[in-house]
């Protein structure tokens, strides 16, 4: 699976944001009681996958690396490390989806299964 793929999924897009908004490293347990995940080997899975483009793997826990890092600062929600210094402004709550239309969409894609110029 490429990078890419690895974002296709809404549980690692949760442990990524769930990441970004730890203060700290977080334990296996910890993290996937965040995202809300009560399935163990389904939440290491996901977790695996990001392992190899977006998270690390540290002796205090996980946290995100560089990658993750700059795909939080895509959504328009700076990881807290780089929320002063980013030069990302937010994108604001009441903002509808630019693709969608959805207010509070918290969708990285959207998928269109019909060519947009039919």
């Amino acid at each position: 699976m490429d990078a890419l793929e690895a974002l296709g999924n809404e549980i690692r897009i949760s442990i990524l944001r769930e990441l970004a908004d730890a203060e700290r490293a977080l334990s296996f347990t910890e993290l996937r009681d965040r995202v809300g995940l009560r399935d163990s080997g389904k939440f290491n899975y996901h977790l695996s996958t990001l392992c190899e483009y977006f998270v690390r793997d540290t002796n205090e826990g996980y946290e995100l690396g560089h990658a993750g890092t700059r795909v939080i600062s895509a959504t328009g929600r700076p990881a807290p490390d780089e929320a002063e210094d980013s030069g990302v402004e937010p994108i604001a709550a009441e903002e509808e989806c630019p693709v969608c239309g959805e207010p509070n969409c918290e969708k990285l894609f959207h998928v269109h299964l019909s060519a947009p110029w039919r």
